[in-house]
């Protein structure tokens, strides 16, 4: 049976459910056509009006739930990252209009939905998770990082890049969007991707450590046609017998260059 208080609550979440919805059907505006029609006035007025109601609607689905900001897959974030989207989109509207008026026009680069406005805007990461807590970048260890999609890594050394490191994390970020040339990329300078030379972007031992069996034998096969060019015929044996091993998938040990592997003898 029902108790007093899960009764107060329901009918507290539908009592400002309503009052989030009502405000929203206030507007004048209900279609694209009426926006296009409207004033700038107008139009701002039902920006304002819709992100005061997306503001509440999402204060109220935070309140009510208790989701890890980790846990994006999870319904009520997507929910929750619904509504962020949407109160801010039209925030952005808003403060266009408001500029525009401000300077006198009478039509501006506003849109009626997300939709019509598409990619017609600069990308900003927003300050907070959909979930309403602060969201830092924080370092990713290597497994956690090797996980990622090119386009994801992409994004992360973006964001790091405004943190710390920036020189690093913008020389990882041209790496991971130069996908083709099969440089290695790291979440963080202590894992490599420090060295560099005045022609091109030199692998470091340490980076070779913590490549898997295919960036190695990608290494190898570099450093095979680079040794070629100088004229460098033991170079160009050694590479060629650690990328056989490693084409071969062989037991047989790899190393990073001939030192190393006088080292392990």
């Amino acid at each position: 049976m029902e108790s007093k208080q899960d009764q107060r609550e329901e009918e507290q979440e539908m009592a400002e459910g309503f009052v989030v919805w009502k405000d929203i059907l206030k507007a004048d505006i209900r279609n694209e056509a009426q926006y296009n029609a409207a004033s700038l006035q107008d139009r701002k007025k039902y920006h304002a009006r819709n992100q005061s109601a997306y503001t509440k609607r999402l204060s109220v689905l935070r309140q009510q739930s208790n989701v890890d900001l980790t846990d994006t897959e999870n319904p009520v974030y997507q929910e929750m990252k619904q509504y962020q989207d949407i109160k801010n989109f039209h925030s952005r509207q808003a403060k266009r209009i408001e500029r525009c008026l401000k300077r006198g026009k009478t039509s501006c680069n506003d849109y009626y939905s997300a939709e019509s406005e598409g990619n017609n805007r600069r990308r900003i990461k927003y300050n907070t998770t959909p979930t309403g807590k602060l969201d830092p970048y924080v370092e990713l260890s290597l497994e956690a990082y090797n996980s990622l999609t090119n386009e994801q890594k992409a994004k992360y050394h973006v964001g790091m890049s405004r943190i710390k490191d920036r020189s690093f994390h913008d020389r990882m970020f041209h790496r991971v969007s130069r996908a083709k040339e099969n440089l290695p990329t790291f979440p963080s300078p202590k894992y490599g991707g420090e060295s560099t030379q005045v022609v091109g972007i030199e692998t470091s031992r340490e980076e070779y450590e913590n490549m898997d069996r295919e960036g190695r034998a990608k290494f190898h096969s570099r450093e095979i046609g680079r040794n070629k060019k100088k004229g460098n015929a033991d170079l160009v044996r050694f590479h060629r017998k650690m990328y056989n091993r490693l084409s071969r998938q062989s037991d047989l040990p790899n190393y990073y260059s001939p030192e190393h592997e006088q080292e392990s003898d």
